[in-house]
């Protein structure tokens, strides 16, 4: 219980670079799974037709 709250709030790693998502941006990737993304890479995502998700 105490590991899975300890991971809620772990800093998100980014689904394209893999380092750690810095002003992340929500996305649904190819398969429709939710994934983040760092600012640096939103520009290829959204190249890959991620669709941004609220």
């Amino acid at each position: 219980m105490f590991q899975w709250f300890k991971n809620f709030f772990k800093p998100k790693r980014c689904a394209i670079c893999g380092k750690q998502a810095v002003d992340a941006r929500k996305y649904f990737n190819d398969h429709n799974e939710p994934v983040v993304v760092c600012r640096h890479c939103t520009e290829y995502a959204e190249r890959r037709a991620f669709r941004k998700r609220s």
